[in-house]
């Protein structure tokens, strides 16, 4: 098993690869990629409830060799300054050409977890991040952050995000959360690079996120829901 982790300007250069090859900032599915369900997650923000999912991909073989079609063609090129006239204004990082290239070289054939883990040594503690989002379009978007002491796998705190439009990656309600606002049923190693994890929480008032510009100043009253993963791998192991 093979994780592969995006942050920061890498993030940004995955999102304008996808849109230079496919048109969208989360083609998963696009051609040649295959997807693999971690997890679900059943979501209701007052509005009534939404089925989210969590998926793995597995990277297109010979996603390399179409990224250097693509930005080869006027096209390509069109749509690559089109991402970043959108997707790196907000963020504040321009993406070239030969970055995108590099990006596609090296997510091909690996495998992009949406929701994983990692042991924080020097914390003494495992972090977990559910992270799921809706197939219909506009649809919700939860990121669970969970974090645990290693020494007995008890809940210390977290953090839930909640994005009304999963397409719009800056607007989200967010609130800091306790071990009483999560309940988890199951909490279990799959393997030793594995874990399997079930559970539900209830939280209230959550402000909207400091990038948010649309939900600025406003505040969400409640979301509850309940979590069902059965893969979420620990990176590094």
């Amino acid at each position: 098993m093979m994780n592969f982790n995006l942050s920061g300007s890498s993030a940004v250069a995955a999102s304008v690869l996808a849109v230079a090859l496919w048109g969208a900032p989360a083609c998963h599915a696009a051609d040649g990629n295959t997807l693999r369900l971690q997890g679900t997650m059943q979501v209701n923000a007052g509005e009534g409830e939404q089925a989210l999912q969590s998926h793995a991909t597995v990277v297109d073989p010979r996603l390399g060799e179409k990224a250097a079609t693509r930005l080869g063609t006027a096209q390509g090129q069109q749509s690559l300054a089109d991402a970043n006239a959108s997707i790196g204004a907000k963020s504040g990082v321009k993406v070239s050409s030969s970055d995108v290239q590099a990006m596609a070289n090296a997510m091909a054939g690996r495998t992009v977890y949406t929701s994983q883990a990692n042991h924080i040594k020097i914390i003494n503690s495992y972090g977990i991040t559910l992270d799921a989002r809706s197939p219909a379009k506009p649809g919700a978007r939860v990121q669970l952050s969970l974090r645990f002491s290693d020494k007995d796998m008890k809940l210390t705190d977290g953090k839930l995000e909640y994005y009304p439009d999963s397409g719009k990656y800056a607007e989200s309600y967010q609130k800091k959360i306790t071990p009483a606002e999560v309940t988890i049923d199951k909490l279990e190693r799959k393997d030793d690079k594995t874990f399997v994890i079930s559970g539900r929480f209830k939280v209230a008032n959550l402000k909207a996120g400091v990038l948010a510009k649309e939900l600025k100043g406003k505040t969400l009253d409640a979301v509850s829901g309940r979590f069902d993963f059965q893969e979420v791998p620990i990176r590094g192991k």
